[in-house]
């Protein structure tokens, strides 16, 4: 399988080595495969197990998992569960960390025994297993999303000559190449560089003459390069506000498309409280009292509607079971429009940080038309002067007495070079102008394989999200 390097130079172009070099491309693999994580277990946290990464059996608390989400957790039971694996374990219960000294105490009801464990998240993200485990059969492993990609052997750091990640799913990987053919064409991007144009040639010494000599105030012209603010330099160091924006706007474009996330799904991949589980169980409770029956007001069973109209004739209660109903419906309705307000605005913003990022990124090809223009006025202004001056030249020359042949060879060699000199100041700036329409393309080429790259990926996790259902008409 070819190494993610060399997928990532198919797939942008690029030669890995000044920009991005390998270092940086592993950065953009890692970062790549926090962000495809991410992203689609906020889609599809029914995939959590995918990425689930196992620790080794652990004999004291406070294993780290650096915030990593956790799955499970489980504890050996007073049997050795590296050889016993299918009755040794038990799992273990989260409790929160107030609870800490209760699950101590063996007079309360909270106590954890080893066949009732729990846990709870310490300083740092540290886990904590109860009962506290010593080292005689009764270690305990954690199970958690990886947040530390690995490369071959699920070893090493991923780097940019491995061709596989450890603890991630194959058929994902690569969404993780693409991430990182983003960043690095970012990366070509903000390197470009926009030269100064210096013209190196300079006119000829007029001639001095025996006895006449051509005398006239004009001076003979020099070309004046233009200068820009981007100067032989990296964008990131030439413009590092603009390049720190960029960061700053790509950072909050993903903290938004965590935020619809956070916004729906809890860390365990269940539905938080305060939006969905608040509708789903509006909508079940409404359901429950218009079809099966529900709990009245005062708790005593009331039977079903149709009941209440059909046999018992009882309007009253009927009006009070679907007064209820309809309340709830229309709790479940707000709730709907709470959480669908979270997601639309987390969704507006992530819009806004992406244009924030492609107006910044379009600075130098901006930068790039308008030096164009600069130099092609200063050769345009040269060319008005070197006219005047050429015209005085030779006004100055049918003045003057030139009474011997060395005084004309002399006239026509100075002629002759400072012909050559305008043509040279020509030639150059023609050049230049020439390699800078050719960087000015290169950029907006590397845009259109951004743009076009970022359309692919992000269309891989609209695919996958989960359809919307109509709702069901009456």
């Amino acid at each position: 399988m070819a190494t993610f390097q060399v997928q990532v130079e198919g797939l942008t172009s690029l030669s890995v080595g000044t920009t991005p070099t390998a270092a940086e491309l592993a950065e953009f693999l890692k970062d790549g495969v926090i962000d495809v994580t991410n992203r689609w277990l906020a889609i599809k946290p029914q995939d959590i197990e995918d990425f689930v990464r196992g620790s080794s059996t652990q004999s004291s608390n406070g294993f780290a998992t650096s915030g990593a989400n956790i799955v499970s957790v489980i504890r050996e039971a007073g049997a050795d569960g590296d050889t016993d694996g299918s009755t040794a374990w038990e799992p273990c219960r989260k409790v929160p960390s107030s609870m800490r000294s209760r699950v101590v105490d063996v007079d309360s009801l909270s106590y954890a025994s080893q066949y009732n464990p729990v846990y709870i998240i310490n300083n740092n993200s540290a886990v904590n297993v109860y009962p506290v485990p010593d080292g005689t059969d009764d270690g305990y492993r954690v199970y958690y999303v990886n947040n530390e990609p690995k490369g071959d052997g699920i070893v090493d750091e991923l780097a940019a000559g491995h061709s596989t990640i450890g603890y991630f799913p194959k058929d994902k990987v690569y969404l993780v190449v693409m991430y990182a053919g983003m960043r690095s064409l970012q990366a070509a991007m903000g390197a470009t560089t926009i030269t100064d144009l210096t013209v190196t040639v300079v006119p000829p010494d007029v001639p001095l003459l025996a006895s006449t000599s051509i005398s006239f105030s004009q001076a003979a012209p020099t070309y004046t390069s233009p200068t820009t603010t981007i100067s032989g330099t990296a964008w990131a160091t030439a413009y590092p506000d603009q390049y720190s924006a960029i960061t700053t706007a790509w950072t909050a474009l993903n903290a938004a498309v965590d935020r619809v996330k956070t916004g729906i799904w809890d860390d365990s991949g269940n539905y938080s409280s305060g939006d969905f589980t608040k509708v789903k169980d509006a909508l079940d409770n409404a359901q429950t009292i218009i079809d099966d029956g529900a709990s009245s007001p005062t708790g005593a069973a009331a039977g079903d509607a149709a009941t209440y109209l059909y046999t018992d004739e009882d309007t009253e209660l009927l009006q009070g079971a679907l007064g209820i109903a309809s309340t709830e419906l229309q709790r479940a309705s707000l709730h709907v429009q709470e959480t669908d307000l979270i997601t639309k605005t987390a969704i507006q913003e992530a819009q806004g940080f992406a244009q924030e990022v492609q107006s910044r990124l379009s600075n130098v090809g901006t930068k790039v038309s308008e030096y164009q223009s600069k130099v092609q006025d200063a050769l345009h202004e040269f060319n008005e002067a070197n006219a005047a001056y050429q015209a005085q030249l030779q006004i100055s020359i049918q003045n003057a007495q030139l009474e011997n042949q060395d005084e004309q060879f002399k006239v026509q060699k100075y002629q002759a070079e400072y012909a050559g000199y305008t043509a040279e100041v020509n030639e150059q700036v023609q050049a230049y102008t020439q390699n800078l329409q050719a960087d000015g393309m290169g950029y907006q080429w590397l845009q259109g394989q951004y743009a076009a790259l970022k359309a692919e990926y992000d269309a891989a996790f609209m695919i996958a999200a989960p359809k919307q259902q109509a709702p069901a008409r009456r």
